[in-house]
């Protein structure tokens, strides 16, 4: 089932009804849904043509697996016997056959899927589509989308190539699903505490949500996919490092750092044994783009303070090196359907509170919007002070309007008490706020404050599960 991706949508229809031909780039870590983005896009438009890149295959396999794709889609006789054995062969049989078809209705789409397959990890191929785009289809009614995972060969040899600087049109950097999106998926037919449960341990990777089975308990399905053999997941994180990153091993060092604590630039340079310079920027820039690791600037320094630090974001990864990676071999060993439960007991619910922080911090914005001041947002980020360990607070949003609003995350099965409150108040007196600024105080919790706590008038806003998910009334 498609869910969502509505904003995205409607910047691919506005491209595709404008009066120009347009230059797509669409990006984003595996498993986002990229082809199922414009797999959507695509339906009922008439003068559309699909291609995909295999993986591992060198130039040749690649254009004959083109070939026989365009032949699939076009039933051209002349194709049964033609001999495309270049990319300049097929680019110009594209533009005598299907460019200039001046029979076709609207734009003509040409949708190149795993590019950097496609391309076999070599610039070539990008520099021959800025040469028919240029020369061939530029003016002729074309909506080119080009599409792959977020990794060094999508950004570097087309996002920031010289070949296509100034003619991408449209650059849509495809994220995981918000949480009302995600909870589409489940029809309504589980419990929102067993929805939340899952995007913490998944996040919005539509994929991994797609594997659960809607008959099935957390722990049934979390067994299935994640503590048997023939799980689905177990060997996703090699997946997300090798078939994503030219320089896997670096990538992956980045992230085993990251996985206990937040770190500074200069921080991982030193353990990577790295020199100024050598990379690391860009290497933090993709895992970034790909929502694997995210970075906080500290509250009242600006975006290029030297204290921006770098913590894991992804959901799954701080789920499999907790629970599946010490646990390889047992996984791989036991015949019980039970593993979940036994190699878990005592720690999940500990677990998930830090991760229900870790979402509310990720969900930032959708926070704010909930709570009325989403576009006064300046900074929003866990508070903490320079050689702490832990946060001091959980989140902090520094606001345009002269606000700062803190939040306490709470992960509690019951409704929130008055105890929370001399709390709050010590965090709250860790914060130097500027000059002329008010102090707001926010809880978000999954059943919000009891009827004691909420007559305290304490709080200036409550968020509770329903809210985030979208279903409060």
């Amino acid at each position: 089932m498609f869910v969502g991706r509505e904003r995205e949508l409607k910047v691919l229809e506005d491209a595709y009804g404008s009066a120009k031909s347009e230059l797509v780039v669409i990006y984003g870590r595996r498993r986002i849904g990229k082809s199922s983005l414009v797999g959507q896009f695509l339906r009922g438009k008439e003068s559309a043509l699909a291609f995909e890149g295999i993986e591992g295959e060198r130039t040749g396999a690649q254009i004959g697996h083109f070939t026989e794709a365009l032949r699939s889609q076009t039933k051209d006789p002349l194709l049964d016997g033609a001999a495309l054995r270049t990319w300049e062969h097929v680019f110009t049989y594209l533009t005598e056959r299907a460019v200039a078809d001046r029979s076709r209705k609207g734009k003509l789409v040409l949708f190149l899927d795993e590019l950097p397959w496609m391309a076999a990890g070599r610039g070539r191929l990008v520099s021959l589509l800025k040469f028919y785009w240029d020369n061939h289809w530029k003016d002729r009614g074309v909506m080119l989308i080009l599409c792959g995972s977020v990794a060094s060969f999508m950004v570097k040899d087309v996002l920031r190539s010289k070949a296509l600087y100034g003619r991408i049109t449209v650059q849509l950097l495809l994220k995981g699903l918000t949480p009302p999106e995600a909870c589409a998926l489940f029809h309504g037919r589980r419990s929102a505490e067993e929805i939340l449960k899952y995007l913490l341990v998944f996040g919005g990777v539509p994929k991994y949500l797609e594997e659960i089975r809607l008959n099935r308990s957390f722990a049934q399905n979390m067994n299935r996919l994640c503590f048997s053999v023939a799980s689905p997941l177990t060997r996703e994180v090699e997946r997300v490092f090798y078939n994503q990153f030219r320089e896997a091993k670096t990538y992956e060092r980045i992230v085993v750092m990251l996985r206990d604590r937040m770190m500074t630039a200069d921080d991982l340079r030193k353990r990577l044994g790295m020199v100024s310079g050598g990379g690391l920027t860009l290497y933090l820039s993709n895992l970034e783009q790909a929502e694997i690791i995210r970075s906080f600037v500290p509250f009242g320094r600006g975006e290029r303070s030297k204290l921006r630090t770098y913590a894991l974001a992804d959901e799954y990864l701080h789920f499999y090196y907790r629970y599946i990676a010490p646990n390889r071999r047992a996984i791989a060993e036991s015949e019980s359907l039970r593993l979940f439960e036994l190699l878990t007991e005592g720690s999940l619910d500990v677990w998930l509170g830090f991760a229900f922080e870790r979402f509310c911090v990720k969900h930032a914005g959708r926070l704010a919007a909930i709570m009325g001041f989403g576009d006064q947002v300046l900074n929003a980020a866990p508070y903490y002070e320079r050689g702490d360990r832990g946060f001091q607070i959980d989140l902090l949003f520094h606001r345009a309007d002269g606000v700062v609003t803190i939040c306490e995350i709470k992960y509690h099965d019951r409704p929130i008490a008055t105890h929370v409150i001399p709390e709050m108040e010590r965090k709250c007196g860790l914060v130097h706020l500027p000059r002329g600024h008010t102090c707001e105080r926010a809880l978000v919790s999954l059943h919000g404050p009891d009827e004691a706590l909420r007559a305290a008038g304490y709080f200036h806003h409550y968020v509770t599960l329903d809210d985030l998910l979208g279903l409060a009334r």
